[in-house]
């Protein structure tokens, strides 16, 4: 299993598939190719799913007729991807964007200021920044256009398009930003209840600010460092873990290491991981020992073989070659032809594992896990790794629900060039019925880490 780890944290693999300017092409390019090689396919187009799936494909391919702009050609695939709900599945333009102008007349700026305080068109502000006119403005997928009034910005002169707004349901739009000279999607809510471009920084001028909500800190002189320890009374320590990083490692094991003796002596231990996503299982394996009270339970992955797929990885492995052991690309080799000439099956990546450690150890005794939405990936492994200990306590709220379809490849597409990232392996917990993706790991106590003493509240109720 460990050869499998050391691949799964390799840079993604990249395949390079050309195809005409052409946007209905390049959609039915990218559906098929999906179809054939996203490992999430299978699970999410059902006899349940596939009538809303076909009617949307239907639509899109209706409206990709009819588009002519390539980066609205983008925003349609971008639906079309929406609709697996994977946040492992996303598209990623590579190419620099020109900039449309649009010249506004004295009379269009007069009725801009003139627009009531809850329309979505007017006169809106960036800081000191930029200035913009939003108008309705209809083309292709769009329905209003940010153009440039004033900018402290050089490259961004007056008439010039800065973002776009598409409707894509009720008070919902797709936002398309070229602020940086490159296009990226977004999605806004603009209504009664919300204003998303608040949100963004864009308001209207003399508008209320609605300052952003911010969490509590956990102590009055919270310390900047994502990796601390702090003993809270004479039983209970603070252990802050921000990130399972490689690159952070040695500094979070330095930090464990200083204080090992806290650690043990404390009977209660909290640790932090909010806002902690993807990393590496260096870090997890560290505090496994603090953590464990009986066997663990470790749920293997699949490996969706295509050709596609098993073409990119057996590229991987050749690049890897003298830089692994050659133990470990052996190993991978023989999962990788388990595969051979089979379109669409899933290939055991290594079986379902027990994992045992010696004797727990006796202090901590409690241990509280404080986790948020931003928890993904690493985090999530670690989550339920450590839910199984009789020790633990999860506090917070859901974690990010990012882990049953992982370990991306790349594909890349020509005219314009973009890539879509797209998960080859899948969790056996999917099968089993205990798939956490869009719904997160659950803590036993929620908290809310905008109020004052939500650190005391997890004490009290560890």
């Amino acid at each position: 299993m460990k050869a499998i780890t050391v691949l799964l944290l390799l840079l993604c693999n990249t395949v390079l598939y050309a195809q005409e300017c052409d946007c209905k092409k390049k959609f039915d390019s990218v559906q098929v190719y999906l179809r054939k090689n996203y490992v999430g396919f299978i699970d999410k187009v059902t006899p349940v799913t596939l009538q809303a799936y076909t009617a949307m494909v239907a639509k899109q391919q209706l409206q990709a007729a009819t588009i002519r702009s390539a980066t609205h050609c983008l925003l349609l695939i971008n639906r079309y991807l929406r609709f697996f709900k994977d946040q492992h599945l996303t598209l990623k333009p590579g190419y620099t964007p020109v900039t449309e102008k649009i010249a506004l007349t004295p009379v269009q700026l007069e009725q801009l200021d003139k627009q009531p305080p809850a329309s979505i068109a007017g006169i809106y502000q960036a800081d000191s920044m930029y200035k913009v006119a939003l108008i309705r403005h209809p083309r292709g997928l769009r329905t209003y256009a940010a153009v440039v009034l004033e900018s402290a910005i050089p490259e961004w002169k007056p008439g010039d398009v800065i973002f776009e707004l598409a409707a894509s349901g009720t008070d919902k739009f797709d936002l398309i930003s070229y602020q940086h000279h490159r296009v990226a999607f977004d999605t806004v809510t603009i209504g009664r209840q919300r204003d998303g471009l608040s949100a963004l920084g864009w308001q209207k001028p003399g508008a209320l600010r609605t300052p952003a909500s911010r969490e509590t800190p956990a102590f009055g002189d919270m310390p900047a460092a994502g990796f601390f320890f702090r003993e809270i009374d004479d039983s209970t320590g603070y252990l802050r873990i921000s990130s399972f990083d490689a690159a952070d490692y040695y500094l979070a094991d330095s930090v464990l290491n200083a204080n090992d003796e806290y650690l043990r002596k404390n009977t209660r231990l909290l640790i932090d991981i909010r806002d902690n996503g993807a990393g590496v299982d260096k870090l997890t394996e560290r505090l496994r020992p603090v953590l464990y009270t009986q066997p663990v339970r470790i749920i293997g992955v699949d490996f969706y073989a295509t050709p596609d797929n098993i073409k990119a990885w057996s590229r991987l492995l050749d690049e890897q070659a003298g830089k692994l052991p050659e133990e470990y690309v052996e190993q991978l080799r023989n999962v990788m032809h388990q595969g051979d000439g089979l379109q669409g099956r899933l290939v055991s990546m290594g079986p379902d594992e027990n994992m045992i450690l010696p004797s727990p150890l006796a202090t901590p005794a409690k241990i509280g896990l404080i986790i948020n939405g931003k928890c993904s990936n690493t985090a999530e492994q670690f989550l339920l790794e450590a839910a199984q200990s009789k020790k633990v306590k999860i506090f917070g709220a859901p974690s990010a629900g990012a882990l049953d379809y992982a370990h991306v490849n790349m594909v890349k597409f020509l005219a314009p060039e973009f890539s879509i990232d797209y998960p080859v392996t899948r969790s056996r917990r999917v099968a089993a019925g205990q798939g956490i993706d869009n719904k997160g790991v659950q803590p036993e106590v929620k908290i809310n880490f905008h109020t004052a003493g939500w650190l005391e509240e997890i004490v009290k109720q560890l």
